[in-house]
């Protein structure tokens, strides 16, 4: 291999670590290289010798040139009788070896590992790394050649090279995917908030809308954004305003509120904008400056009921209830539209404040708004009979 395929094959090494896509199409490129008949790049756990061959099109966990039914049998039963397996155990992270030198060879023609697994494949030979180790855990890559193909000391030397390349670019993989992770784990909690968000850059376009603001923006009542991602409200002069604020936040640092007032009959919106200059969030393509929340007074939430039930032991009927009065609902309206008796409501109630600990319905209110509130979600149908 010359000097331009080499480097060639390092940069398609880093290109997998953010593109998982990639790694079959290194490990064939790699496998091209060697001369290989089989290369897995799989997990290890040394704890009870079980290995992990096949991933979720996520992961750098790849096999080629391999059959898929093969693979699943030395996951089930064959990396229990792998007789390489013992003696390359201590093997340290970043270095390689090769398998002549790990079991003798009159010996490792008679092992089932080799009769019933390799043989049929027509593997023999096996030069074998380990990038990345944790504990018993084991980040392993094996090169498979036939009898015919043992491994040259210059071969041996060139993947050697390649070793240091192959763990670091594991490493960013789990790094990125672990960032990845975090930016998906944080866009479900914002989606979670029962009140509008928007991120804007510092230059007014938004770079990030939550589930409850974009209900908003589609109803188009009080409040939207533009083509270019920016504030439109119900009238001009709200709009200057609004977007004065949003300039005012990312350049000068300054918060500041104001009312968004509404064609329909229901009550104006409340806009409340947070700067967040000098402190970055890593988690948005274009770094976020300002963050809009938008509330609607008139936006119907429901509590999850179980959720309830299972922290005060609530029952499903005095959940019900408490979801109810958190919407809005009096007792005499829920009695009303649940087609029960005043009494049966105050006694549910009087049950409810017992259970949480409060002693008058504006504490209940208080308690499930400050707490379960942030998890509601906006209602899309009116409360029913049970």
């Amino acid at each position: 291999m010359d000097e331009n395929q080499y480097d060639h094959l390092i940069g398609k090494i880093y290109d997998a670590a953010v593109m998982p896509e990639l790694w079959p199409v290194f490990l064939e490129q790699l496998s091209d290289t060697f001369k290989s008949k089989g290369t897995a790049l799989y997990l290890v756990d040394f704890a009870d010798r079980s290995s992990t061959c096949r991933s979720d099109g996520i992961s750098f966990i790849q096999t080629v040139r391999t059959d898929p039914e093969t693979v699943v049998s030395y996951e089930r039963y064959y990396s229990k009788v792998n007789v390489w397996l013992e003696n390359s155990k201590d093997l340290p992270e970043g270095e390689l070896i090769t398998s002549d030198r790990l079991f003798p060879v009159q010996e490792f023609v008679k092992t089932e590992w080799y009769n019933d697994w390799l043989k049929p494949q027509d593997y023999f030979h096996a030069m074998i790394g380990h990038l990345i180790k944790r504990d018993t855990l084991t980040v392993r890559l094996s090169i498979f050649r036939s009898k015919q193909q043992p491994f040259s000391a210059d071969e041996t030397a060139l993947f050697a090279r390649l070793v240091p390349h192959l763990r670091r670019s594991c490493m960013i993989h789990k790094k990125f995917f672990e960032v990845k992770s975090v930016l998906t784990t944080d866009t479900v909690l914002l989606n979670r908030l029962p009140v509008g968000l928007v991120v804007f850059d510092k230059c007014g376009q938004a770079i990030f809308v939550n589930h409850m603001a974009d209900i908003l923006i589609r109803s188009s009542d009080g409040f939207c954004l533009d083509a270019a991602g920016r504030c439109l409200t119900g009238n001009a002069n709200e709009t200057r305003a609004l977007n004065q604020l949003i300039g005012n936040a990312a350049e000068l640092g300054q918060s500041n509120a104001m009312s968004l007032h509404r064609d329909s009959t229901k009550r104006p919106l409340s806009a409340i904008v947070i700067s967040l200059k000098n402190q970055p969030l890593p988690f948005f393509d274009s770094e976020p400056s300002v963050v809009l929340f938008i509330g609607d007074p008139d936006m119907l939430l429901d509590l999850d009921g179980n959720l309830l039930m299972q922290c005060y032991g609530l029952s499903p009927a005095e959940a019900k209830l408490a979801t109810a009065l958190l919407r809005g609902q009096t007792p005499g309206d829920y009695a009303k539209t649940q087609y029960i008796s005043n009494n049966t409501v105050k006694t549910q109630l009087k049950q409810v404040l017992a259970k949480t600990g409060t002693h008058r319905q504006s504490e209940l209110i208080q308690l499930l708004t400050t707490g379960f509130g942030m998890l509601a979600s906006p209602a899309n149908t009116a409360l029913t009979k049970d």
